[in-house]
């Protein structure tokens, strides 16, 4: 059995290996690096508007990426009203609806989620020194 920890740090490894590893980028690992700042400094509803918003059709851009991996994430940690077949629009607006305890619990999962992407996109990032 894993802890918490070693199941994020395997999907973070994952998604690195899945959903980044075409377009991983200094540029691209420097966006993520910050994803959790934006977290902190606007909330994580906020931030995943933003994230959908800069989404362009057709392209998965990091941006899309980021949502992606996040959405996913926290699907799989089965936090209240949220269904993984549920599309962008209806996710956000769930999202919207969640109880503020299960909101907190989104953020906080999210944010040490990340702690290992960004990890792992510095350690496999091109460009990196």
């Amino acid at each position: 059995m894993q802890t918490k920890e070693q199941q994020r740090a395997a999907f973070a490894l994952e998604c690195v290996e899945r959903v980044f590893c075409n377009s991983m980028d200094k540029d691209t690992a420097n966006f993520v690096v910050g994803v959790p700042t934006m977290i902190l400094t606007n909330g994580l509803g906020q931030t995943l508007a933003f994230l959908l918003s800069k989404q362009k059709p057709g392209e998965d851009n990091k941006h899309t990426k980021t949502f992606k991996t996040i959405k996913a994430w926290l699907e799989r940690q089965g936090i209240d009203k949220l269904n993984p077949d549920d599309e962008n629009l209806v996710f956000l607006k769930k999202f919207a609806d969640l109880k503020q305890r299960n909101y907190l619990r989104a953020q906080q999962e999210a944010l040490a989620m990340l702690q290992w992407l960004k990890r792992y996109v510095r350690a496999f990032g091109e460009g990196e020194d």
